[in-house]
């Protein structure tokens, strides 16, 4: 009996889930993805979501979401750890102190993803506070130090944060500043990691019908969890 491919529910843009659909690739994980588009300006109207959010039996409804089978999860980071428990554990580190130093580098690429999710949702960004910026730049400055001596976020190995590593620093290098430019680190990292067969293999697959990075309405209203 064939099992049902994983669902990832999200909306229609790459945001928080496309870690996870990167990692579902390298992975080699079926999954289907079920998709959430908010309406034209000016109403950006959300019901497509808003109406099925309490009927799934999500503990925390939220997008991203992930079923498997009578698993239900959302919080991308909790999606993340999921797969590779069931998948792939080496990804989560394979030490105490590699785990301790992959869970450290997913809380600084959070709090990064958030940052840049103000920056570039931001009707006018030039008059966020000035922390969002220098927030942003002080966390890419930190990464691209670090990589100056390693292939990866853990040096020789891969793990789950760097789909989420990846993602986000190109986000930023296209939507706010040319960061592959200012640190060569960041470049040569970003090359490796599109060259992963998995990965350059479904890039050539999302080219096809690529998503944009962001939704097409203001994140930060009163449903702003869900991103």
């Amino acid at each position: 009996m064939n099992k049902e491919p994983i669902i990832l529910g999200y909306w229609k843009i790459r945001g928080l889930a496309e870690p996870i659909r990167m990692l579902m690739h390298h992975l080699n994980v079926e999954y289907k993805d079920e998709l959430y588009e908010a309406g034209p300006a000016p109403d950006f109207n959300r019901d497509c979501w808003l109406k099925v959010k309490p009927t799934l039996g999500l503990a925390f409804p939220n997008l991203p979401y992930l079923f498997d089978g009578s698993v239900k999860i959302t919080e991308s980071t909790a999606i993340l750890r999921y797969l590779c428990s069931k998948y792939e554990p080496k990804l989560l580190g394979t030490t105490m102190e590699e785990i301790a130093f992959v869970d450290m580098a997913t809380g600084v690429l959070c709090d990064l993803s958030d940052r840049k999710s103000a920056y570039t949702y931001a009707p006018e960004p030039d008059k966020l506070p000035p922390m969002v910026i220098k927030s942003i730049q002080d966390k890419v400055e930190s990464l691209a130090k670090l990589l100056e001596k390693k292939k990866y976020l853990l040096g020789d190995k891969l793990c789950y944060a760097d789909f989420m590593c990846v993602e986000y620093l190109e986000g930023i290098n296209d939507l706010i500043e040319p960061i592959f430019t200012k640190y060569p680190s960041l470049k040569t990292y970003y090359e490796t990691m599109m060259n992963l067969p998995s990965i350059k293999k479904y890039k050539e697959e999302f080219a096809k019908n690529p998503l944009p990075y962001n939704n097409n309405c203001l994140l930060y209203t009163s449903d702003a969890a869900d991103e």
